[in-house]
């Protein structure tokens, strides 16, 4: 911003340097603003090229109705994109470029409370550095800036070099290499991100310039060792299957255990861990996974309380774990004030919600994410469709749930949960073939999700093949044996084949292992039979759910 010594407002600045000077920018950075925001500079008609003079006033005025106008566009957010940094050291192993690349795109989302919008890794791969591919992407999404790296690592010692790029201008705003420990790789992405927010124009709050200020400076260092165990983890998790999951599970560990100081690791932990204990992973009893999980998030907020990914990982233990509602919903809700453009967390605070009846809510949620998705990660656009759909399921609108669950096959026609909810959708409108048909679709073995088993299991016997139900049950106790099944799965079994009294024995079990999937037993259509029975009341009532 300008200089805060006052200034006569006719008071003439002779030059590029001067006018750069006052604005507290350096001299690129006005040349662009002239050329591209209307930045009141003058030229002498007899002078040489290049001359140039402004009035203080007048750069007042501007900087004023500039700072002014950005907080009016702040539904329009600036978009960047950061590309897959490229590895020039010869690896095969795309683990620490990928890792980097979306640790980078972490500390540069932390910036949108200043007007940026980031987008998703997933998305910015489908994109290469050729003028072709970026037009693309500014035609496409937007994208204003694009963010380009090239890593060159030997041992502990890394190469870090970025530049900066204006797609619309093909201009180059900012360039800088780096060299340093890896150890020092958290003042580097600090120092990445200032530099994004210096050249963007972004107005950071205090307490993000004190963050990065800090990073700069050193005082948060990693163990290299941990932070390569960090980046193998998140490239695991980003697999999403159970064995992929438990794998990123044990290198957060290694990770948190060879440097205890880096939040980022226990917040990774905490969230894989809950995971393993959720559907449909469900590859841990919860009384183990949990209190492991719920361990982990504390001890990342009481390092750094203003990381929202351990805020939504304390909110998973918060919602699936302890029932504590109320408690749950604090985190998810202080999760979303620090990173709002978190989609999946507003999909699982939408999960909450629908458990609760608040069905209007959780449409709002789903219907944010589905923006935030628009904008930033297409990708997930199947899995937006796929939790709306089943927000329709549980509201018993079972037309709408298929008609929602079509537009998401069309993007994905493997994904298993829409042809989950598909295949339960078309249980409730008679149409049980069908959903024979959806259940085998989203399974490619037997046991290999135990949530698909179970309704499968639920559709023979709505069409009375209870023979088939009792193998799918039989084959749940065989495979006990080798891993973790939710009791609950065997209550729905049950209660599909109309045995209340097992399937009510099956769900006490479920509650004292406090097993996922408990929490839906609110607004389950499946469970309809069996909610005028005093012990399923007494369920609900137990679990903290409206009765």
């Amino acid at each position: 911003m300008p200089t805060d010594t006052p200034r006569n407002p006719e008071q003439r600045l002779d030059s590029w340097k001067e006018i750069a000077s006052y604005l507290k920018r350096d001299v690129r950075t006005v040349q662009r603003w002239e050329r591209r925001e209307g930045l009141p500079v003058h030229r002498h008609q007899h002078d040489k090229i290049g001359s140039v003079y402004a009035y203080v006033g007048e750069l007042a005025r501007w900087f004023d109705g500039r700072r002014h106008s950005l907080t009016a566009q702040q539904a329009e957010k600036t978009k960047l994109a950061i590309l897959p940094f490229r590895d020039l050291s010869g690896s095969d192993d795309p683990y620490f470029t990928d890792g980097l690349t979306e640790e980078m795109i972490t500390e540069a989302t932390r910036l949108q409370s200043a007007g940026l919008s980031v987008l998703a890794r997933q998305t910015a791969a489908e994109y290469d550095e050729s003028t072709a591919s970026l037009a693309q992407m500014k035609t496409r999404l937007g994208v204003d800036y694009v963010l380009q790296g090239r890593i060159r690592r030997a041992g502990n010692r890394v190469r870090i070099t970025a530049q900066l790029n204006e797609i619309q201008d093909h201009t180059q705003l900012w360039a800088n290499t780096y060299e340093r420990d890896l150890e020092d790789v958290l003042g580097v992405q600090a120092e990445i991100a200032q530099a994004i927010a210096h050249e963007i124009g972004l107005a950071l709050n205090l307490k993000e310039k004190d963050r990065l200020r800090e990073l700069q400076q050193g005082k948060a260092r990693v163990e290299p060792a941990a932070y390569d165990a960090y980046l193998k983890g998140r490239y695991y998790l980003h697999q999403m299957s159970p064995a992929a999951i438990e794998k990123s599970a044990e290198e957060f560990e290694r990770a948190v255990t060879l440097d205890p100081s880096h939040a980022p690791s226990h917040a990774a932990l905490a969230s894989a861990t809950a995971l393993l204990a959720i559907a449909p992973f469900d590859l841990k009893p919860p009384r183990e996974a949990m209190p492991k999980a719920e361990a982990a998030a504390r001890k990342a907020l009481e390092l750094d309380p203003s990381l929202a990914e351990a805020h939504t990982a304390l909110a998973l233990v918060q919602h699936h774990y302890h029932w504590n509602w109320s408690q749950a919903e604090v985190e998810y809700r202080r999760s979303l004030e620090l990173n709002p453009s978190h989609a999946a967390t507003h999909l699982w605070y939408s999960w909450l919600l629908r458990a609760l009846r608040r069905q209007t809510e959780a449409l709002a949620e789903i219907n944010r994410t589905m923006q935030i998705a628009q904008e930033t990660d297409p990708r997930r656009l199947v899995a937006v469709h796929a939790t709306r759909a089943q927000a329709y399921y549980f509201g018993r609108e079972f037309e709408r749930a298929l008609a929602e669950g079509e537009k998401g096959l069309q993007l994905d026609s493997g994904h298993f949960m829409l042809r989950y909810i598909q295949g339960r959708s078309c249980i409730r409108l008679g149409q049980t073939e069908k959903a024979i048909m959806h259940f085998k679709a989203a399974s490619s073995a037997p046991g290999e999700i135990p949530l698909v088993d179970a309704a499968l299991g639920l559709a023979y016997a709505v069409i009375g093949d209870k023979e088939q139900t009792r193998k799918i049950s039989k084959a749940f106790q065989n495979t006990l044996a080798t891993r973790y099944i939710p009791p609950t799965y065997f209550g729905m079994l049950y209660a599909g084949l109309g045995d209340r009294t097992r399937a009510l024995m099956w769900l006490e079990k479920a509650l004292a292992e406090r097993a996922d999937g408990l929490t839906w037993l609110a607004v389950e259509p499946m469970l309809d039979d069996m909610r005028d029975d005093p012990r399923f009341q007494e369920l609900l009532r137990r679990i903290g759910l409206p009765t």
